[in-house]
């Protein structure tokens, strides 16, 4: 019953529901292409990619992306992009991989003050 009451209030708060949140190589016709949480500094770029449902109306999320530095995340980017209201709506953000960006990463999800959600991934 605690676990329902937590759902509910979750889904009623943000007025939508989240399906997917990956981070992956690329992203073709709104698909995530080779989902993976490693990268080299081979690979052009990071994309976090989020597939919503039930958007019950039009609102904004912020891609908030952090580097691990000597044990402290330090904030890269935040990235705000509109979901709006309908059955579905996937949306991405990327950052570009400079040479000097190895190590530990994380990227949130946010709704506001709230974290939906954080992906971690390693650029080696």
């Amino acid at each position: 019953m605690k676990k329902l009451v937590i759902f509910l209030l979750i889904v009623f708060s943000f007025s939508y529901e989240l399906k997917e949140f990956v981070t992956c190589k690329n992203v073709k016709n709104l698909t995530p292409i080779d989902i993976t949480n490693v990268f080299n500094t081979n690979n052009k770029k990071v994309y976090a990619f989020a597939y919503f449902t039930n958007i019950e109306q039009n609102r904004t999320i912020d891609f908030v992306w952090e580097m691990d530095v000597n044990n402290t995340w330090r904030l890269y980017a935040d990235i705000k992009l509109p979901i709006y209201k309908g059955k579905r709506w996937r949306t991405f953000s990327s950052i570009t991989i400079r040479p000097f960006f190895k190590g530990k990463w994380r990227v949130s999800l946010m709704d506001g003050n709230k974290t939906l959600t954080t992906q971690n991934f390693y650029i080696k």
